[in-house]
């Protein structure tokens, strides 16, 4: 070998997978959690490691040799107690992870028996673990006694790759819904049904408390109520009450003949209890009439 003498390190592993391919290794963390780069090649002889995050160095390590140790420069302060590498292997470990951890991340092994240093990226997401989701309760529309309305799921923060879907539950059957939004179509008849929301990311997951489509539809389910009620309870028009009126009788000589009640026909006049003009009998004449009082033969 030409040159300076080298450090030299065996190592029995084969570079394959995404690194291979140039496809970044995707990797996930929780605020305040902690990831492992796994790191896989095969190299016969490894003068240094550097690990890259996007543009700027994070680790520089120096595999041990027979004299001596391994050597690791960690380049920010901040990192030096959040920087570790398990087992005394070169898989980097990463703690207390921050939101603005996420990024490209990359590991570079030099070695002088390669022309380029082999490289391995990784795609790290660092997401926050969801808090309960919140409903909002759309505009309500009461059609033929149906209470027709929306339900939108969402969080107040950490909405990257939240994913929604929804539960609802009732007596006889149990029905799932995905999407943010949950259309509500409920008659106030039927048993209460239960709505929850559940949100989802790639390290937790959380639901909404229950929302029942009894106290949902309230406003609707009682103008029903009043509604029937006052079908029910709807007066008639009143009926207007008989009053009878019997007319005078005139006789030839001023007297009333002897009544016989088993001859007799009365006549009988129905007047309306309402009037809306005056009503004049018409005048008697001086002559006699005849009496209307007819016996029956």
């Amino acid at each position: 070998m030409l040159g300076a003498p080298a450090c030299f390190i065996f190592l029995l592993c084969q570079l394959t997978g995404p690194a291979a391919s140039g496809i970044p290794k995707k990797l996930v963390g929780a605020i305040g959690g902690s990831v492992i780069f796994p790191l896989n090649l095969s190299v016969n002889l490894v003068d240094s490691i550097i690990w890259v995050f996007n543009s700027t160095t994070l680790v520089t390590i120096q595999p041990k040799t027979a004299g001596k140790k391994a050597l690791v420069i960690v380049t920010q302060k901040r990192n030096l107690e959040r920087v570790n590498f398990p087992h005394e292997g070169y898989s980097l470990k990463l703690s207390r992870l921050k939101k603005n951890d996420s990024g490209i991340y990359r590991v570079e092994i030099h070695s002088s028996t390669l022309q380029d240093p082999l490289t391995q990226e990784y795609e790290l997401h660092v997401y926050e673990y969801l808090s309960k989701p919140k409903v909002v309760i759309g505009l309500q529309e009461n059609k033929n006694g149906t209470c027709v309305t929306n339900l939108t799921c969402s969080m107040e923060h950490g909405e990257e790759d939240v994913t929604y879907s929804w539960k609802s539950l009732d007596q006889t059957t149990n029905e799932s819904h995905r999407g943010s939004i949950l259309p509500i179509s409920w008659r106030w008849e039927k048993s209460d049904m239960t709505f929850i929301c559940m949100a989802s990311n790639p390290i937790s997951s959380n639901s909404s408390n229950p929302i029942f489509a009894q106290n949902l539809c309230e406003e609707i389910i009682e103008e029903k109520k009043e509604l029937d009620t006052h079908q029910k309870t709807l007066p008639f028009p009143p009926i207007p009450e008989e009053m009878p009126e019997y007319d005078t009788i005139s006789t030839f000589n001023g007297t009333i003949p002897e009544e016989n009640p088993a001859n007799t026909i009365y006549s009988t006049v129905h007047i309306a209890p309402k009037v809306t003009e005056p009503y004049s009998l018409p005048m008697l004449s001086d002559t006699p009439t005849a009496s209307i009082y007819n016996n029956v033969m």
